[in-house]
Formats: C-alpha cells, structure tokens, sequence
C-alpha cells in the first residue's frame, strides 16, 4: 500500500509539472483585455562601431577577461567565438557596465564576456553571440 501512495504522488506531481508548463506558455491578459505573450525576446541589435567602441570603453574597466586556468572554464580554451555560437559550460556573461546602459539602455537583456582579446555581446537568456568585437584596439 506504501508504494501505490509513491505512484499516486509520482503521478500527480508530474501532471501539476505538465500543467505549469502549458501556463506558462499560454498568453496572460492584461487589465485591459489585450493578451501578450510571455516569451520574452531581446530586440536585435544593429549596433554602429560609434555603440561598440562605448561598448569596449566601459567594459575595459571591468578587469574580467576569460582565465582558461580555471577548473570552469579550462574547457573553454579551444571555444572559437562568433556570432550565433552558444557560450561554452562555465562562462557566464557579466552585466553590462551602468555606464553603458545609460547610454544604450537597449542593451539591459544582454550580457558581455571577454575572451581571446574580443568583447562578445551575448543574448543573457539564450547564452548566444550576437555581436564580437576587438577588446584592446578601438573599433573603426
């Protein structure tokens, strides 16, 4: 009789689980009638090398390039950045310095990492590249 109880509870969390998750996906209603999805999706950026050297000024002074001697990212040595590629296991993106987001307050979804002398803007919700850039030289 104990181990039908564990069935019985095994199953019914697992239909809350399924149910939770077809919530979240539906759309909400706001106060006023209109529904909007909950996905969120971060804008795409069309930034100008003017945006990306702001972007390399600010993140400069951040002092927090990639060290591959880490047991975290030890992995991420022979990652080959680009846009569209997802960041390795054991890099995380930093925020964006505030001094660039008073600027470009369009970038509040993204993160940066820098690695290999590059600035990557990356999407903070799917991980991915979707921008790299020189880290040491300016952009022109």
């Amino acid at each position: 009789m104990p181990g039908m109880r564990m069935a019985v509870a095994a199953i019914a969390l697992l239909a809350l689980g399924a149910t939770a998750q077809a919530q979240h996906k539906a759309p909400v209603e706001l106060s006023n009638g209109t529904k909007v999805q909950q996905q969120h999706t971060v804008p795409k950026l069309n930034l100008t090398n003017e945006q990306r050297e702001q972007i390399r000024k600010g993140v400069m002074a951040q002092n927090s390039d990639i060290e591959f001697r880490l047991k975290s990212t030890k992995k991420a040595k022979d990652f080959t950045p680009k846009v569209g590629a997802k960041l390795p296991k054991g890099v995380k993106p930093l925020g964006l310095p505030a001094s660039v987001l008073a600027q470009m307050p369009q970038l509040r979804d993204y993160g940066y990492v820098t690695m290999k002398d590059q600035v990557l803007l990356v999407n903070a919700m799917t991980k991915k590249i979707v921008d790299v850039f020189p880290e040491t030289q300016p952009v022109m």
